[in-house]
């Protein structure tokens, strides 16, 4: 099944490693994680350099959901109570910074990939439902999250009909390849 993202996006093919070369870092990956991280590493002023076996968001990536959130499911709740909430706030808090960081690197490079913040909703059709997903919510307010717990007439942005459902308010979507397109053209790759 083809992409929307690779269907809106042609990213070219990068040239093939003639010979060997020396630098001081290597990424091995051309997906959202390695192309984000030889960014960054090359921002901080270091020399890097991406290896990539085939062709730059051509695995994983190109699939992604491409949503920016710190709602992943029904995670906070049993994360708390499995790792302690202070582990689990430092993985709220990483989560909730990274929408931030994806924001500012996109302001910073004019990157054109359809950025915008909107909230995330994680719902249940199903009454019993209702209970988990009270839980979620005040286990990621507990965790400072901008969360809420909707139902009835509340729950008008769905277009669906639902029992309840946990809004994350501040998440953001964007065009993932159109991002990545963009920051490899500053990379060696």
């Amino acid at each position: 099944m083809q992409s929307i993202w690779s269907d809106t996006t042609k990213i070219p093919k990068q040239k093939e490693l003639k010979g060997d070369i020396h630098v001081q870092n290597v990424v091995i990956g051309a997906g959202m994680a390695g192309i984000l991280t030889a960014y960054l590493l090359q921002k901080k002023g270091l020399e890097v350099i991406v290896i990539e076996a085939d062709k730059v968001a051509g695995g994983q990536t190109k699939n992604t959901t491409a949503k920016v959130t710190s709602q992943h499911g029904l995670c906070y709740h049993n994360m708390i109570k499995k790792a302690g909430k202070s582990r689990a706030k430092g993985y709220a808090m990483a989560n909730e910074a990274a929408i931030t960081a994806y924001e500012e690197i996109i302001k910073e490079e004019g990157i054109e990939c359809h950025f915008e913040r909107l909230p995330s909703f994680l719902y249940s059709t199903k009454e019993e439902g209702r209970e988990i997903l009270t839980q979620e919510t005040e286990a990621a307010k507990a965790l400072g999250i901008n969360a809420s717990f909707l139902s009835g007439n509340k729950i008008q942005e769905l277009p669906f009909a639902a029992t309840g459902a946990v809004c994350f308010e501040n998440q953001a979507q964007f065009h993932p390849l159109a991002f990545i397109k963009a920051l490899a053209e500053k990379l060696t790759i």
